[in-house]
C-alpha cells in the first residue's frame, strides 16, 4: 500500500509538472505584454511633454516679438524686453580707418641730414588732441607713476610734465581758442599717476593757479598770497620783478579729476596780455622740484632775445636731470630755427601748427 501511495504521489507529481510549466509560460507572456504597454504609455507621455514645451517656446517667442513691436507705444513692457532692446541699441562696430588719411611726407623748409617733416594729422579745431586710441593716458601699472601725454600732436611718456603756453596779445582769437581747447583736452587725458603744472606767459610768467591783473602794461601776480609786480624796461621782452626777487616756484599737481577741473577753469578765464619773453616760464618749469621729465613749450612767434633765451634755458636744464623740451610754433614758421634748436639741444621734438589747423611735425631719422 505504501508503494502504491508513493507511486500515486509520484505519478501525481509527474502528471502535474506540465501543468505548472504551462502556468509559468503564461505568466511570462503576461509580463512582456505589460512591459510593452508601459513603454508605449511612457513614450506617449514624453511625446506629450515635448509637444507642450514646444508650444510654450513658440508662445514665448511670439510674445517677445509682439512686445518689441508695441514697445514704442507701451512703456510698461520695458523690463520684459531688456535683453531684446539691448541688442537693438548696440552701436555698430566702428569702420576701419581710411588708409588714404595716412600722413604724407613733405620736404623741410630748411635742409637737414637727419630730419624730415610730416603732416601729423588733418584735424580741424574740434579734432585736435592726442588722437584716437589713446583715451585716458595709461599709467605704467604696478604702482609706478607716469603715463602717456600728448599736446598738439607731440607725444611722450613721463611722470612729471609742465605745459607752458603763450597768452600774449599778438595771438588771434582763433589761435587763443585753439590753445585753450587743446590744453584742456590734454590735461583731461592725463593718467592719475602723472604730475603736472601749467604756466602762462606773456611779458611775465605765472602758474595757472595764480591770480593775474594788468594795468598800463604793468602785471600784478598774486602767488601763494604774495604780490609780485612785473614791469618792463621798455620792451615786450624786457620784463622784470620790481622787488628784485627771484622767480617764484610751486608744487606739482597730481592729475586727479578735482585738480584738472580747477586748472581747466583757470585756462578758460585767462586773458591775453602784453609782452613776450621765453626765459621766465621755461626757468620756472625747470626749477620745479623734482625736475620735469617733459616740458611742452608753445608760442606764437619770435622774440628779440630768442637766441639768448635758448642759451640760458639749455644752461639751466643741465643743472639737474635733463628735461626734454617739446617746442610748438603756433602758426609762425619764422620762429622755426630757434624753437627747433631748443628742442634739439634738450632731446625734444619741434612742430608747427599751421593756419588751417594741420600740424607739421619733425620726424628725426635714426643716426
Amino acid at each position: 500500500m505504501a508503494l502504491d501511495i508513493k507511486g500515486k504521489k509520484a505519478s501525481g507529481e509527474i502528471a502535474n509538472e506540465p501543468k505548472q510549466k504551462k502556468e509559468k509560460v503564461t505568466f511570462s507572456k503576461n509580463t512582456k505584454g505589460s512591459k510593452c504597454l508601459s513603454f508605449f504609455i511612457s513614450l506617449l507621455f514624453n511625446a506629450g511633454v515635448l509637444l507642450l514645451l514646444m508650444l510654450v517656446s513658440v508662445t514665448v517667442l511670439k510674445q517677445e516679438v509682439i512686445e518689441l513691436v508695441l514697445e514704442s507705444g507701451q512703456t510698461k513692457k520695458y523690463t520684459k524686453n531688456t535683453k531684446v532692446r539691448f541688442q537693438k541699441l548696440k552701436q555698430p562696430k566702428p569702420k576701419p580707418a581710411n588708409t588714404s588719411n595716412a600722413a604724407p611726407v613733405i620736404s623741410s623748409v630748411k635742409s637737414s641730414n637727419n630730419a624730415v617733416f610730416v603732416i601729423e594729422n588733418n584735424s580741424r579745431i574740434q579734432d585736435f588732441g592726442i588722437g584716437d586710441g589713446w583715451g585716458k593716458g595709461a599709467s605704467f601699472g604696478s604702482g609706478q607713476k607716469g603715463g602717456s601725454i600728448g599736446f598738439f600732436g607731440s607725444r611722450s611718456v613721463a611722470e612729471r610734465v609742465a605745459f607752458i603756453v603763450d597768452v600774449s596779445a599778438s595771438l588771434s582769437k582763433t589761435q587763443f581758442s585753439m590753445i585753450k581747447k587743446e590744453l584742456s583736452k590734454s590735461l583731461d587725458r592725463l593718467a592719475p599717476s602723472v604730475e603736472y603744472q601749467v604756466i602762462f606767459f606773456s611779458g611775465p610768467a605765472w602758474f595757472a593757479s595764480d591770480d593775474q591783473s594788468v594795468k598800463n602794461k604793468i602785471h600784478t601776480i598774486i602767488h601763494k598770497g604774495k604780490e609780485y609786480v612785473w614791469n618792463t624796461q621798455g620792451g615786450a621782452n624786457k620784463y622784470y620783478i620790481e622787488s628784485g626777487e627771484e622767480l617764484y616756484t610751486s608744487e606739482w599737481l597730481i592729475a586727479t579729476q578735482s585738480n584738472i577741473k580747477k586748472t581747466a577753469r583757470r585756462i578758460d578765464s585767462v586773458k591775453k596780455s602784453y609782452g613776450t619773453d621765453w626765459r621766465h616760464p621755461l626757468k620756472m618749469a625747470l626749477n620745479l622740484k623734482p625736475s620735469p621729465d617733459v616740458v611742452y613749450f608753445l608760442t606764437d612767434g619770435v622774440v628779440g632775445n630768442g637766441k639768448q633765451a635758448v642759451d640760458e634755458i639749455i644752461k639751466v636744464n643741465k643743472r639737474g636731470p635733463k628735461a626734454k623740451i617739446f617746442t610748438i610754433s603756433m602758426m609762425q614758421p619764422r620762429a622755426e630755427d630757434l624753437l627747433k634748436e631748443l628742442a634739439d639741444r634738450s632731446g625734444g621734438d619741434f612742430s608747427v601748427v599751421m593756419g588751417d589747423g594741420d600740424i607739421k611735425r619733425e620726424n628725426k631719422k635714426k643716426r
